[in-house]
């Protein structure tokens, strides 16, 4: 038995029959609790916590426009209070064309680890870390700092399995 007989993965040049995130889950059907498992980590992680959930999309947007994810891309996670999207449209548009000027300091702090992070997090600058901290509070900046692990890693997988298509 190969690993093509046992990992059966959309073909990343084949369009989806069905657009969205039929495809993750279709993936993940490999492994049956596996998703559910996930979203019980993950869930509480964006929507919980001492960082606002706004930050944490923001910060979920800008990894998602360097994937190239689409589901990643257009997706959105609701404010926890129900009232809409934790980030207004227009608010996501900027972040996903890297203009991050119209955001709070403590927003502007979170992306900045963000990008520098995905850039290379071997060379984070110590000021970006203490701009972070200084805004985030040091458990704030520990939450944001896995979440955008975790939004890297997703990401990154969702493209090697060819489950960023448009």
């Amino acid at each position: 038995m190969t690993t093509a007989d046992v990992c059966v993965f959309p073909h990343p040049r084949i369009p989806p029959a069905v657009e969205g995130t039929i495809p993750l889950y279709a993936t993940f059907a490999h492994a049956p609790g596996l998703i559910e498992g996930w979203y019980g980590w993950y869930q509480p992680l964006l929507m919980g916590g001492v960082v606002p959930t706004r930050t944490k999309e923001l910060c979920r947007l800008a990894v998602a426009a360097r994937t190239g994810c689409h589901m990643c891309q257009n997706g959105r996670f609701p404010d926890p209070t129900g009232a809409g999207q934790a980030v207004p449209e227009e608010d996501a548009v900027a972040v996903l064309a890297g203009e991050f000027g119209s955001f709070s300091t403590a927003e502007r702090a979170a992306l900045a680890w963000t990008v520098a992070y995905w850039d290379d997090h071997r060379t984070i600058g110590q000021d970006v870390i203490d701009t972070a901290c200084a805004e985030l509070g040091t458990d704030g900046f520990l939450e944001i700092a896995v979440a955008v692990a975790q939004f890297t890693g997703m990401g990154r997988m969702f493209a090697a399995l060819g489950l960023t298509a448009q």
